[in-house]
This record gives C-alpha cells, structure tokens and sequence, in this order.
C-alpha cells in the first residue's frame, strides 16, 4: 500500500482504524447474487467445458479495464478468449505478485450464459472472490482448502471486476468480459467502476466524514457544562473503560461534551501527529483553525452528527466478527452513543450555565434554529421544518438503539436513564422514548403539511416524511403511531397535489434532482408504516428523476431540466443518494444501481465533492484520482471531509469546485445516506437504512 495513503487512514481517527480492520475478511455467506447465479462447494472438481476452453487455450485478446489489473503482475495486457465454452475453470491461489497471491488467468472473455468456476489450489493462505463491479458475487469467508469451488453463471454483456478481500492490496485481481462490451468499455476505470465499488466508497466517505467531525479534537462547539453533567461524565468514563476492558479511549480526547459548527474550513492547524505503538492519532494535534468556525450550533448540525454515532454504533455490533478484540468494539460503541447522549443533555433538556435553554424554547420541544454556546446568543429565534425533521430522525433511531437490546442490554447505560438513581440528572427523571415521542408531537402540531411548504418547499416536506418513518416504528404506544401514520399520508397528499402527470415534483428546492430524491425515500420510508402505502407515487417521481434529469453523457443528475450547469452540494447529494438507496431495496428497480455507480463516480470521484479518495477502491492510474492531504490544500493539508459544493458544464465537460468550507448540517447528513447505501467487504449496512430493518441487532 502505498505510505501516505496508509498514513492518511491512520489519521482519520479511532473509528477508521476500526473500519479498516474489518476489510481483512469478507463475514458473508456467499448467497448474493448479481449478474446471473451463484454457488459454493467445499469438494474438489470445477465446471466443464466445451470445444476450445481449456486452461488458458483461447486466443489472447486485448481489452482496456481502467487500470484495474495495473498491479497484477501475472497479466500481460491479454484477456484469455473462451467464449464457445459452457464452463471455465479460474485457479485460485496461482503463483503472482510475490507468492500464491494470483487467479490465472487473470482475465478472461466468455459468452453471455458461460458458468466461472473458481477453484482453489490451497496455496497462498485463505482466498475469496468477491466483486468489485459490474455484479455482486462474493464466496463467502477467505479459505485455504485446496479444491473449493465457487461458480458463477454471467447473463449480462459487460465487463465484470474482482478481486481476493485479504490479498486485494497485493494485485490478487481479475477480470471477466461478458459477450461484446459498448465501445469504450473499461476505459478511464468507466466501466470497471459498478455499484460495488461505489456502495464500497460511500462507507468510506461517511467514515471520514464522521471522524472528522466527532473523532477529531478542536473541531465542534463546547456547550455551557452544568456541574451535573461534569459529574456525570466523570462517573461514566471508567465505567465505560472497565466494561470494554480497556486501559484509555480509543483517542486522546473525546470531546464528549461538543456539539457540531454549522460551518468551517477544514484545513488542519498543525501536522498531525500520529502514536508509534498504536497509529492513532494524538487527538489534540488533529484539531482545524477554530477562528474560521462560525461557532454557531444549529439542531440539524447536532441531529446529523449524533445520528452518525448511533448509525455507527450499530455498524460496530453488525461487525464484532471481523474485528480484532483489542479494537474494542463494545467500548467504541458506547461512546458513540455515550456522545449521542451527552449531545440530547446539552441541546434538548439542560440549560447550561447561563440557562440559556440551549436549542429549545425554555421547557418546549420547539427548537430554535441558531445558536452560539460562547456567547449564549442566540442567532436564529425561528422555529424550522428540516431543522425539526432532522431531530426526529435521529432520536427515533437513538430510541431504536436504546430500546431494542443493542450490545445485550435493554436501555443500556451509557444511554439517558428511565429511572431514578446515580446517574438521573432529570427532575422528573425522563427517558429517551419519552423525549422521542415529546419531541415527535410538538413537531406534527406545529407544521401542517401546507406550511412546510410554504415556509421551506416539498423538498422539507419528502425529509419530514422520512423522519416520521424511522419513527412510526419506535413510536411509544398506539396512540403515537396513529398519529405518524395520519401524519404521513398528510405529507404525501400535498406531495401527489404537487405532482405534475410526468412525476415531477412542484415547489422544490433549487436542485430539482434533489427535490425528487428526498421525496421518493420519504415516501417510501413513510410506506413502511402501518396504514401508509404511496410506493406507486415514489415510483412516479424516480421515474422523473432517471427518464427526464439523468444526463447520461455527463454521467450525473442535471439540477433542473433547462440548466446550462449543474449545481450539486452537500446536501444535494445526500437527498439524490438517500432517493436511489430507497429506490433499490424498495422498489427493486433494475435502473437504480448502475446509474448511482455513474453519478457517484462521476460527482464525488471526478467532481471532487468528497475532498479525499478511500484507497484502493481506485488504482492510482485512474484520470479522476483524488489528492489526499497534505496535497489537498493548506500548509498542513486539509480533514477529508465533503466539499460545499460543486459544479459541472456538460458543454465544457468540466467539473469546479464552487465551495471548499464544511458544512456539518449538509455533510453529516449526506454521512449518513452513504453509510445506508454503503458496504463494509462486500457486506451491506443492516437494513440498508429501511425504518423497522435495521432496529434489532443481529
């Protein structure tokens, strides 16, 4: 691996570390598949072939993979012809790149219809094959028993990516050709780059993004401390290390009691300094130049940021397999919503030193929309539709994390406690259902669904239908669940009035693709609830956003249908994604995955919108390869974080960065749509996101 990227991802704080350990083996199965079927067998014997397919006997052929076999040193720029055959044979564990570390041949050129079998040669130490693009196969967990075999039929023309999970970074890579791929195939890594390799990416962008934000010390808002919180944050911490069986926390410095900017400039203040034993990274040295901070908080900044910990959280228990002991999951885990906790004291139910009511309205559960802790100013006195949808949308799954036996407890500590004791720092004491459901009534009573519109757009109205989604399903009783059912068809009736006989949506945001993504995950996310049903509505408006803003020449989403240049931000992004994400698992439709791969590509990738690649999900031969820090910018280099915004002109065929700060209301929420889209070895986030799927741990 190359030295500064492996330094990079050290830098990119605890949780990277432990995302990174979790790429060494694959925890699936090997039941998916994608392009055509699959199997797995332990005994010896691979398929059978028909005229000319023996072992490496078709004629060489020459086709261009985008640099994907570039560090593959048994491939000599020829793909193996075997197409006439019914079967062809790929050793696994074949002599390349410095040992048993190859499949042979390399690359191969089949028929549509053609069964691969891969069969292990037990040389080399464990194997797998997974995918990388083009379509989802995987064989399950790396094994080193010679003859395994693992078969895949290929249906689809196109040109298919794969590669070994423990040996990837060694060259151990392949390739398939299926029938006669569109001229320009593989070309730049176009096609070699599916919806593997973009689901891949998204985890890795969200896992930068949420380490920056709450991993690094420096970068968030200290909140007036009240003497009971100090105490119990002091309590807590060696409890917290005496569960998890460690000595320290996995940084220096937690930051327990910060809150999320809602802007800054991401460049580092200092160089990083980095431990010699461990490789993690001194917290206090990761800071970035607070000056440049607005030093305002707003409930979006501290809902996205907090909802990142707990999406997180749930990843870490989904993976405890495949990562190593002294990673400490457990305790990472209930740090993450330890800080999802702490966040709720501060911004929701304690005053802080001044009593100052923080984000709420004395004892409402109205929110404000800005505020400055240094100051006790607030910045914004209004009450906002997105800014409220946000806070549902995160104590609904902090409530989910709480309630549903996460990590073997029920309403574990460190999460709010429901009754009186040492660590009730509520007078009544108060739980996190009832703050959820509190939170939840105020926010239907005090937005009618006409006046979100009025007051923001349809766009706040598809976020608010996704955020009464996730909390249909932890709603505290009955009567709560009627209400967000009534709630939501409310929603998705001024939705069908706005909808145009195409599927366009009306009164949207300035990025119209983005005003039909958010939409058609609310309304499917709102679907999974008891008596609300509007897929066939959803399917209306994805139809409009693929058929009449997808441009198919730039590889990305036009913004409205008579824009000369494509304006994306953060946010943008994360509304287009969560809508294709939704669009997949939901509604199964067979456009979706290939035409996320494409945008993703094209807009974080090329476009820059993610300031820093995740290595080495593209080869450094790539035209689009990104710089990681310090070439990023800055004498110091720059935190990996989402750009503000971007720009494409499709005359032009160019792609500018229009706003390098940090946005944490735009950024920690497009976080958290790349982390449902997202997989971690081949193995998809529980649930995908799906209100009601991702509640129970596994």
């Amino acid at each position: 691996m190359n030295h500064e990227r492996r330094r990079f991802l050290q830098i990119g704080g605890a949780a990277a570390v432990a995302a990174i350990a979790g790429c060494t083996g694959d925890s699936n199965d090997g039941d998916d598949s994608g392009n055509g079927t699959n199997s797995v067998d332990g005994s010896a014997g691979g398929g059978t072939t028909d005229g000319d397919s023996g072992f490496g006997s078709g004629d060489g052929a020459e086709f261009d993979f985008g640099g994907w076999l570039a560090d593959t040193d048994n491939y000599d720029g020829t793909t193996v012809d075997e197409r006439g055959a019914s079967s062809v044979t790929i050793q696994v564990g074949a002599e390349a790149n410095g040992g048993a570390f190859g499949f042979a041949p390399p690359a191969v050129w089949v028929d549509p219809g053609t069964d691969v079998v891969w069969e292990w040669t037990g040389d080399g130490g464990s194997h797998n094959v997974v995918a990388e693009s083009g379509a989802e196969f995987r064989s399950g967990d790396p094994t080193g028993d010679a003859g395994t075999t693992f078969s895949q039929r290929f249906d689809d023309t196109g040109i298919v990516t794969y590669y070994c999970n423990p040996h990837r970074d060694m060259g151990m890579k392949g390739a398939v050709v299926v029938g006669e791929p569109e001229e320009g195939a593989g070309e730049n890594g176009a096609s070699a780059y599916g919806f593997q390799a973009a689901s891949m990416d998204a985890y890795w962008y969200s896992l930068y993004n949420m380490s920056t934000n709450i991993a690094m010390s420096g970068n968030g808002v200290p909140f007036p401390l009240n003497d009971q919180m100090e105490e119990l944050q002091d309590q807590r911490m060696p409890a917290m290390l005496e569960a998890a069986d460690v000595d320290r926390p996995p940084i220096a410095n937690p930051n327990l009691s910060l809150a999320a900017f809602t802007e800054g400039d991401p460049h580092f203040t200092q160089e990083p300094v980095l431990e010699d034993d461990t490789g993690r990274p001194d917290a206090s040295t990761l800071g970035w130049d607070k000056s440049q901070s607005s030093g305002v908080v707003s409930p979006s900044s501290v809902a996205w940021t907090h909802l990142k910990g707990v999406t997180w959280a749930k990843n870490f228990q989904a993976h405890f397999d495949v990562l190593p002991t002294e990673m400490a999951p457990k305790f990472r885990a209930q740090l993450l919503s330890t800080l999802a906790q702490v966040g709720i004291n501060a911004a929701i139910l304690v005053g802080g030193s001044r009593e100052n009511g923080a984000l709420t309205h004395g004892d409402s559960w109205e929110f404000l929309s800005q505020y400055r802790p240094s100051a006790g100013e607030i910045v914004d006195d209004s009450r906002r539709p997105h800014h409220h949808a946000a806070m549902v949308w995160f104590l609904s799954d902090m409530t989910s994390l709480a309630q549903n036996g996460w990590f073997g407890y029920e309403n574990p500590r460190p999460l709010l406690p429901k009754a009186e004791g040492a660590d009730a720092v509520f007078d009544p004491p108060v739980g996190i259902q009832e703050i959820t459901d509190g939170v939840a009534a105020t926010t239907m009573d005090l937005f009618t669904p006409a006046e979100i519109v009025e007051q923001e757009s349809t766009r706040s109205v598809g976020l608010m239908l996704a955020a009464i989604g996730y909390y249909g399903p932890q709603a505290g009783g009955e009567a709560q669940r009627n209400a967000a059912a009534q709630y939501a068809n409310d929603l998705a009736s001024v939705i069908e009035d706005t909808l145009t006989d195409d599927g366009r949506v009306e009164n949207g945001a300035a990025n119209q693709a983005a005003t039909q993504g958010i939409v058609a995950q609310g309304l499917l996310w709102a679907s999974q609830l008891d008596g609300v049903d509007h897929a066939d509505t959803a399917d209306r408006v994805v139809d409009f956003l693929i058929e009449e803003l997808w441009d198919e020449n730039a590889g990305t989403f036009a913004s409205g249908t008579d824009d000369a240049t494509y304006t994306i931000t953060a946010r943008d992004a994360g509304d287009l994604t969560g809508g294709l994400n939704a669009a997949d698992v939901l509604l199964e439709r067979s456009d979706v995955q290939e035409t996320f791969a494409r945008f993703f590509d094209q807009t974080f990738n090329r476009g820059e919108l993610q300031r820093a690649e995740r290595p080495p999900s593209r080869d450094e031969s790539a035209e689009h390869t990104l710089p990681l820090p310090p070439a990023a910018g800055g004498e110091f280099g720059q935190a990996a974080v989402y750009n503000g915004a971007v720009e494409y002109d499709p005359a032009a065929d160019e792609w500018t960065v229009t706003d390098d700060r940090f946005y944490t209301e735009e950024a920690l929420y497009l976080a958290n749509q790349d982390i449902w889209v997202g997989n971690w070895a081949g193995d998809f986030y529980q649930g995908r996101g799906v209100p009601g799927e991702s509640d129970s741990p596994p």
